[in-house]
């Protein structure tokens, strides 16, 4: 069986979604989170941090130095903050 322990669905490759389905549809594939998009955060009626670009940010630097991702994918990913 594959391990899906560290795979996270993100709410934008399920826009048509709300995110109580997403969440729905996250535990019935056995994923163990769901990655949210500024959209869905204002659904539940949160609002999003000022910081909360720079705190992307910073996970991005650490999936790098980690060797999760290269640059070229972090200054990709950076590019939608």
């Amino acid at each position: 069986m594959t391990d899906l322990s560290r795979l996270s669905l993100n709410t934008a490759t399920t826009k048509a979604w709300t995110l109580a389905e997403a969440v729905e549809g996250a535990a019935r594939a056995g994923l163990p989170a769901v990655g949210l998009w500024r959209d869905r955060v204002a659904e539940a009626g949160a609002i999003a941090p000022q910081l909360w670009p720079v705190e992307a940010l910073n996970g991005l630097l650490t999936a790098e130095r980690r060797g999760r991702i290269d640059r070229v994918v972090r200054r990709r990913l950076a590019g939608f903050l």
